[in-house]
Formats: structure tokens, sequence, C-alpha cells
């Protein structure tokens, strides 16, 4: 079995020269002119007196150009550090700086910012559109060597979204990247050579680069969303006969919503994957009846490669057939291991607990990264000695061995002495009819050390905290309920659709100490 992505790449081009590899912006690459361009695009890296180990900072949006550079690296050995263009150029240099970035690729969109990075660093600066302009004018060169790459090498750096503090780098491995599809495809069989997968996720984010890498392990043909855009996702949908797919729950929430949803035909859809939070039993029935497939709830970090447990898709058909309380209660699980996956829930003490008992979530397992960039001292504490990432996430794993999670660690609440965890409060809130959205967080208090503060996207009508309060005060304790309530168009998200909570706190913790971040 192939087991480098260098080497699958390879392998597709001459067993299947001819088969698509790659659609975006209606454009399409062969396997054989995908590896291709990865080979020219190692060349021009070479020239730009880039080694193996060397490491490269792109900012761009979803395009071909980003995807035969980071191909290009792969081959080469070169590390891509892909960048979260929705950070500030504070933060990107940040990033550019702690990954030791030789050379930075930027896009047209982000022209702007590029020449601020330009005119305030040292190392080389180039656009897209020049840099690919470039590759494709050369002509492969059979004299050129390409590196020798095991498989226990760094493949990729890949930035968490910073929800706890700075942006810590994630080195992912060549064996990451093939363990990640192992785990994909031992428990996902609609996946192979007559499959087509959208690329709806952007590749500073697991869930855009790990989707491709494990649909070109697939031999997939692989249609990449520039950009989020719902309309244009029914449109690729329709016109490439997508197959399979990965979103965040808000984005099938606002496909769904489309009044155009019904005009168009979904009906190649075999399965959709979804994580980054669960959906509740009545948009999962309206997701159902819009795209008419199965779906499948992942739960991963990007420090375990995407990949830990996953709600399959026999699941989700036993809780929409049954009125079962529950299997209803299953949904809000995030599933069993994947194959090579190990889980188990630990106390402060790092002693496994038993069935039901909230502690927190350790993962097992090839699709653990190597550690974070720079950072050996929470290397040793988090990633451990004893092979177990201890991810932050709090949660229990059922007597049928179904893992629930709580909620963050770090996003815990200690109000009158007691631990409040945000996601326990909000499944509740949501379901308030004049609700649309909510996230809860804790604000400071001179005598309760926290309050509770719901931040709330409302829908037609306003909500007052009196209002709410009376209606929740039946399903919740009293330390549970609101103190405040707070409405905003929008709530923070990141690319998976997780709340970004740190950016809510911030305005109301300045100049002030928690005990967490």
């Amino acid at each position: 079995m192939i087991q480098l992505y260098n080497e699958i790449l390879s392998y597709r081009a001459k067993t299947h020269p001819d088969r698509v590899a790659l659609v975006c912006e209606d454009v399409s690459y062969t396997y054989a002119e995908l590896y291709a361009n990865a080979l020219k695009s190692a060349q021009w890296l070479q020239s730009q007196q880039l080694k193996k180990g060397d490491h490269i900072g792109l900012l761009d949006f979803n395009n071909a150009a980003y995807v035969h550079i980071v191909n290009g690296c792969l081959l080469s050995g070169i590390i891509p550090v892909s960048i979260n263009w929705r950070l500030s150029a504070k933060e990107m240099m940040f990033i550019l700086t702690d990954s030791n970035c030789q050379l930075f690729v930027y896009g047209t969109d982000f022209k702007q910012i590029g020449e601020v990075i330009a005119a305030t660093n040292n190392f080389a600066v180039i656009n897209t559109h020049d840099c690919f302009h470039e590759i494709q004018q050369l002509t492969i060169d059979t004299s050129f060597v390409l590196p020798t790459i095991t498989i226990s090498e760094q493949a990729l750096i890949i930035y968490t979204s910073g929800t706890t503090g700075n942006p810590k780098g994630v080195m992912l491995s060549h064996n990451n990247l093939f363990e990640m599809y192992y785990a994909l495809r031992s428990e996902t069989p609609l996946f192979g050579p007559g499959a087509v997968n959208l690329i709806a996720g952007p590749w500073y984010a697991v869930v855009g680069v790990g989707y491709f890498v494990f649909g070109i392990f697939s031999g997939c043909t692989n249609v990449l969303l520039k950009i989020f855009d719902p309309i244009e996702i029914l449109r690729l949908i329709q016109t490439y006969k997508i197959t399979n797919a990965f979103f965040a729950p808000i984005m099938m929430k606002i496909i769904c919503a489309l009044d155009e949803v019904h005009e168009y035909d979904l009906s190649s859809l075999q399965n959709i994957q979804y994580g980054g939070s669960p959906i509740d039993e009545e948009q999962l029935r309206i997701c159902y009846n819009t795209f008419k497939c199965h779906f499948t709830q992942g739960y991963g970090l990007t420090e375990t490669s995407g990949i830990a447990t996953a709600l399959r898709f026999d699941d989700h058909l036993r809780i929409i057939n049954s009125n079962e309380p529950e299997l209803k209660h299953l949904l809000r699980s995030a599933g069993k291991p994947y194959a090579g996956v190990a889980i188990k829930i630990v106390d402060e003490a790092n002693t496994t607990l038993p069935a039901n008992v909230i502690g927190e979530v350790s993962i097992k397992g090839n699709v653990v990264a190597m550690g974070y960039k720079n950072q050996a001292v929470i290397n040793d504490k988090i990633f451990g000695n004893d092979g177990w990432f201890y991810t932050g996430d709090v949660g229990y794993v059922d007597e049928n061995g179904y893992l629930f999670l709580v909620d963050r660690k770090n996003d815990m609440i200690i109000s009158k002495g007691q631990n409040i965890y945000p996601a326990e409060i909000e499944q509740i809130i949501i379901q308030h009819p004049a609700i649309k959205d909510v996230a809860i967080i804790g604000v400071p208090h001179e005598v309760y050390g926290e309050a509770i503060c719901a931040i709330v996207v409302v829908k037609k009508d306003t909500i007052l905290l009196n209002e709410l309060r009376n209606w929740a005060k039946d399903k919740m304790p009293e330390y549970k309920l609101p103190a405040a309530i707070e409405i905003v168009e929008e709530l923070p998200r990141n690319p998976t659709g997780k709340v970004l909570r740190k950016l809510l706190r911030e305005k109301y913790w300045i100049n002030k100490q928690r005990r967490i971040n």
C-alpha cells in the first residue's frame, strides 16, 4: 500500500492520467496535469533557493495555483504554512516569524496586506498570480531529482485558530496524512475513483487541505470552492455531480434556508460529512429533506489530523427513523472512534474515568500530530510521553462507547463556586423561539468571579433578559441562568463552525485578570 502523498500522486498520474483530479473555477486538471504542475512547482521552489525542510507561507483563497504550489512543496519536502486570511497583518506576521518562513506567497485579493508584510520583513515575497505564471512557463527538467522523503517526516504546518491564546503551529507528518486517509476510507465506503468530492473548507484549515489529500489518495475528482458561497455550492453540486461533501453545520443551515435550493438537482449527493458542532433533530430532518443523502458527523482536531470519532450514517438513520428519546439523545454524540484511534476520559490526576463520568478527552493513534512548532514545554504537557494527546475538550464516554462532548476546558465558567460549561446552557437557550444563534461566555463579576452572559442572534422578534430567564428557569438550575444578555448580528466562527468565544470575551476582560483566556 502506498503511504506517501508524493508517491500516490505519481501513481495516479501513471495509472489514470486522463481522470479529472481537480476542478477549480470551472477549469479542470487531470491527474497527469496535476502531477506535472507539482513537478514544475518543485523546480520553481528550488530556483528560489528553497530546500527540503524550509518553510513557505501561503495566503490566498482556495484556487488551483494554491494547490499546485502545495503539491510542489509536498514533493520536495518544503513545508507549506497556510495562513488564515481572516487574521490581522500583525497576527500573520506572528505566524510567518514563528514558523521561520523563507518565502511568502500571497493572492491578488490580499495585495495590500502582502505589500505591508513585504515592507516590514526581510524574506522574499511574491504574488500567487506571478508565482504560478512563472511555474507554468517552465518545462519539466528530466534531470531534476526530488529529495527522498520518509513517512515520519513533517509534511505541513496548520496553525490553530487561536481560540484560547496565540495560534500554535501544528506539525503534521506524511504519516499523519496517510493515517487520516486510512481512517476515513475504512469507515466511509462511498469514496473511490468514481466519487466527486466538494472541497468547501479553506486550505488554511485541516478540513480543507486534509479533505483534498484524502481525495487524491482515494483517486477521486476534487472540486474546489474558492470561498463559501451557498448558491455556488448548489451550482457545483448540480454541474459536477458531487457525491461527497464536508460542511460545517452552519453552512448546511444557510444552504437549506435558501429559496433557490429546490431549483437545483442535488440527486448525485451520497454522503455529507459535517463537524465542528452537532445539529438538532429538527435541522437534521431539514437537511435530509433538502439533500436526500447520508450524513456522517466527524469530531477531530487539527492536532489529530481532523480525525477522532464519527457518528456514522447508520446512526443518523436510526435517529431519524425513531421516536425513542434514547436515540434522539444520541444525536448530541460525537460518535465512536475511527479505526486506529483510541479515546479515554481522564481527570486532573490523569486517572482514567469510568463510563458517563465527565473529564478531559484524550486521544491516541497515528493520527496524532508531531506536536506544536516551537512549543517544547506545551508539547511535553499536552502530547505527553505516553502517546496520548490531551485535547482540552471536556466530555464523557457512555456505556456503549459513544463520546459526548460537554465543552472546551478553557471555556469553562466558574461562578458562585460552580463549574459551568457553556455548551450545556446553549443547547437549552437555542430552543427559545426568538433566538437564532447563541454563545454563552463568562464575564467579570466582583462577587461571583464570573457571571453568565448570553450573546444571542435573534430572529424577527427581540428578547429581554427577564423574558429569557423566566423561560429557562424550569429547564436549568438557577446558577446556570444568564445574568446578562447581548444581541449581535452574527457570532464569530472558525472554518468548522465553532464559535470563537475568546473574541466575544475580549471586550469584557480588558485590563482584568481571568483564570483562562
